[in-house]
């Protein structure tokens, strides 16, 4: 693969914080950025990118225009269309990473038939059409379940818990999740919530941040500690199932492979091609952070030592606004502590604004200084 060197103009599809911070590196490396928002404009990456497209992911005439003007393509979400995808390969751009694994990522079905095809575990699941088949999922995995969309999603959006089997709401249900195809997924008592972050280059090396834990609440990414408290068989095998993955799936950049870890037994929850909210701590923890693994192997230029010191990261939601905008000397006044704020105009209930993070020799110590820090900011 012949690199693509600076000044050269990366496109992302996307533009929210995680487009912002992979623009903000690769500012730092020489290279331009255009973005294509999906309509909005002024947008956390186009406020900071050299051309910002504010038009939807599958108008012809911008989605040209954008392609037009890049050397290559990336991703910062996966729940778009291709279209984008489909013109740069015609037009002889680069798609990294390609469509194969966008399509996998971007519905819940593919996704799982392509986790399991690479000979990973997942969580007992159906794929349904029907409110019939709904409830015969329900019944047969014995709920509690979790009902999700296939397409669309996020941070706990589009998807519910059914604790029992109510047949009079299966209806209502499907429904009310407005999709002609859902996932049941059998629940997980899991001990603990991991991730690994590993960047792939096109000829096959893989380079791996270790592994996250991470927190959710209300669906929501909370808090993530590198590394993670498990055994070191189970972090082993966790390295190695997301390196099979992005093999399997031909990445070139990033995958980020969401894992429930129940007992000393690993279960693929989720992937994204593209950076990920768990991988922030990599910014700080990192020589090279995700944003720069991610950057490097879609231009075809040598991995960086993705080796993380112990770390942690809080998010900072929208809900910190309530009373104004928060006192950032609060942050500031902490020397361990790092912020990053994302650039978005609107704060709203739930919505990721920033987050903060911290190194520090153990990575509990990190975390009790990150949410110290934010405790003091509500």
């Amino acid at each position: 693969m012949r690199p693509i060197t600076p000044p050269a103009m990366i496109g992302i599809v996307g533009a929210g914080q995680l487009g912002r911070m992979l623009t903000q590196v690769a500012h730092r490396y020489g290279y331009q950025v255009a973005v294509l928002t999906g309509g909005d404009k002024q947008t956390p990456a186009g406020t900071v990118a050299d051309i910002e497209i504010a038009a939807e992911f599958d108008d012809p005439e911008a989605v040209q225009r954008f392609v037009d003007c890049v050397d290559v393509v990336t991703w910062e979400l996966e729940n778009v269309s291709l279209d984008v995808a489909d013109v740069a390969i015609a037009a002889s751009v680069p798609v990294r990473p390609g469509p194969r694994v966008i399509a996998a990522a971007r519905d819940r079905g593919a996704e799982k038939k392509a986790i399991t095809s690479a000979g990973v575990p997942v969580a007992p699941y159906r794929e349904v059409t029907s409110p019939s088949e709904l409830e015969e999922a329900v019944i047969a995995f014995n709920a509690p379940v979790i009902i999700k969309t296939v397409r669309g999603g996020y941070d706990g959006k589009y998807q519910v818990r059914v604790a029992s089997s109510p047949s009079s709401e299966f209806a209502g249900i499907f429904e009310s999740l407005g999709s002609d195809r859902l996932i049941v997924e059998q629940e997980m008592l899991f001990d603990r919530e991991v991730s690994v972050v590993v960047a792939r280059a096109a000829d096959g090396l893989i380079v791996d941040h270790g592994v996250m834990e991470n927190v959710h609440v209300n669906g929501i990414l909370d808090t993530t500690i590198t590394p993670a408290d498990i055994l070191l068989q189970v972090s082993a095998e966790a390295i190695s199932i997301a390196g099979k993955l992005a093999d399997h799936l031909d990445v070139v950049g990033l995958l980020c492979v969401e894992m429930f870890v129940v007992g000393s037994e690993l279960f693929v929850n989720e992937i994204a091609p593209r950076p990920h909210n768990s991988g922030h701590c990599t910014i700080e923890a990192a020589v090279a952070s995700q944003f720069e693994q991610h950057l490097r192997a879609i231009c075809g230029l040598p991995l960086g030592d993705g080796t993380c010191r112990p770390a942690a990261m809080a998010q900072l939601l929208g809900e910190l606004w309530d009373t104004g905008e928060p006192d950032w000397i609060e942050v500031l006044s902490d020397p361990k502590v790092s912020m990053h704020l994302y650039g978005k105009r609107e704060a709203r209930q739930g919505r990721k604004m920033g987050h903060l993070t911290c190194v520090d020799t153990t990575p509990m110590l990190a975390l009790e200084q990150v949410l110290a820090v934010r405790e003091r900011l509500l």
